[in-house]
């Protein structure tokens, strides 16, 4: 990220760290405003991670530059806690309500991650195409190599198996 105009030049690690010093206090605030302190500070990571990486494009307002970068890391970030969130409500057989917070959050990917343990591997390994990679019945077919009939069997006792297990970790 270099400046603009004619004294343009590469930036060094030198000119990083002064944006650094200069603008990760702005970052941060812009974050914390919306986030959680810890993830704030993951944010600004991030964003002086990518203006590193981007060190060579010439930029005309450091400031605002940094601060849309902020924007999108912010955007992917709750683009994966609604995904997150998505995932634990199809595998506990409900939706997740919207104004889930992140306790409950916490909360349910550690049973889940417990129920999950519980399986045998091929179980889980059904789950995770079905779940965390959106298949189809049919592409998990595809995938494992058998079957539509056969994978749609296997889907469904791994459902049921799972949902034993979350029952088992959540002690009803």
């Amino acid at each position: 990220m270099a400046p603009t105009g004619t004294d343009a030049v590469a930036a060094t690690p030198d000119v990083v760290a002064e944006l650094f010093d200069a603008y990760a206090p702005v970052v941060y605030r812009y974050a914390r405003a919306r986030l959680s302190e810890a993830d704030a500070q993951d944010v600004v990571a991030e964003v002086f991670v990518i203006a590193w990486r981007r060190r060579e494009e010439q930029v005309d307002h450091p400031a605002a530059w940094l601060l849309a970068v902020a924007r999108r890391v912010m955007a992917n970030q709750f683009r994966a806690r609604d995904r997150q969130l998505a995932l634990v409500g199809r595998l506990a057989g409900r939706r997740p309500a919207a104004d889930d917070d992140e306790t409950e959050l916490t909360h349910e990917l550690d049973l889940l991650r417990r129920a999950l343990a519980r399986l045998r591997p091929a179980d889980r390994e059904v789950v995770e195409l079905l779940a965390a990679a959106e298949l189809t019945t049919a592409e998990v077919a595809a995938v494992l190599g058998c079957t539509a009939a056969a994978a749609a069997t296997r889907v469904h006792r791994a459902r049921q198996r799972l949902a034993r297990a979350y029952e088992a970790v959540e002690g009803r």
